[in-house]
């Protein structure tokens, strides 16, 4: 004869609701914490482990919610909690645990970028900087020789954000792109030569005394300026071009004339130095025909 004292007690239909109506709650808000904070995290890479750390507590919350309304229903309706009660929520969670696994974010995926810098003419730029920014952190690099830049070790998640390219080199006119990156292809850009060059520099005798009142011109131009106490000039030339070759020539009644030729190679052209004699005191500028 069996003792029915002894077969295990059914569980109630209200255990059942409070573990339907908890892992509801558990769900919803492992969702919200998904969807509201680490989705929109996407200018970080994120971690897999956390990733699927959410992922799993997600299915055992969806497996308990998908449990409970089923022994809930079993028990309201008189039916016998079978396998098909008890086991559907936990192979739910099983396999969206596992389906889920497939969209686990990619690592490793790090990208070059690389950006090409040139002038009008299609000639590579060789010096100065571009800095890229991105909603979370900047970098920054210096032009090489071939013109180019690059910056490792870019996430890939960057690709949707909008960057900030900032290209500043001596001579040209600077550059902000504020644009959405396509692809990892690289970024060409050109640059306007500036419209004015400026050339500036100093003026002494042997003593190394500044002289002032000292005439500098750009030779056939009419640009030019006069030294002041200090000994120095400077003179804004608009017009030239990288590569175009000046001669500096200096003029004073009481010093001889010296002249100097260069290339100009740069927007600002400084530290040129003239070191003038004084006319022997028997010969004078105004006796010169």
């Amino acid at each position: 004869m069996s003792d029915e004292s002894s077969s295990p007690k059914p569980v109630s239909i209200s255990t059942y609701l409070i573990i339907s109506g908890a892992s509801l709650i558990a769900a919803i808000a492992i969702g919200y914490y998904y969807f509201h904070s680490m989705k929109q995290s996407g200018t970080e890479k994120m971690d897999n482990q956390v990733f699927y750390l959410v992922l799993v507590l997600f299915g055992i919350a969806v497996s308990a919610l998908i449990f409970g309304i089923m022994n809930s229903y079993a028990a309201l309706n008189g039916v016998q909690s079978g396998v098909t009660y008890k086991f559907t929520g936990p192979v739910v969670g099983v396999i969206l645990t596992v389906l889920g696994g497939f969209m686990l974010p990619k690592g490793g995926t790090d990208q070059l970028l690389s950006i090409h810098v040139s002038d009008q003419d299609n000639n590579p730029i060789t010096k100065g900087t571009v800095s890229i920014t991105f909603p979370q952190y900047q970098r920054q690099g210096s032009i090489g020789n071939d013109g180019m830049v690059v910056f490792p070790q870019i996430p890939s998640d960057q690709l949707r954000n909008k960057i900030i390219i900032n290209i500043a080199s001596d001579g040209y006119t600077p550059k902000i792109l504020d644009t959405l990156l396509s692809n990892f292809g690289r970024v060409d850009v050109t640059l306007d030569q500036a419209k004015v060059i400026r050339i500036s520099g100093t003026v002494k005798d042997a003593a190394d005394n500044p002289i002032r009142d000292v005439e500098v011109q750009v030779d056939g131009t009419p640009y030019a300026a006069k030294t002041i106490n200090d000994g120095s000039f400077d003179i804004p030339i608009p017009g030239y071009h990288f590569g175009d070759r000046i001669t500096l020539v200096t003029s004073h009644p009481a010093y001889e004339d010296k002249s100097k030729e260069f290339d100009i190679e740069s927007g600002e052209i400084d530290k040129i130095e003239f070191v003038l004699n004084p006319i022997p005191v028997n010969h004078s500028k105004s006796k010169k025909k």
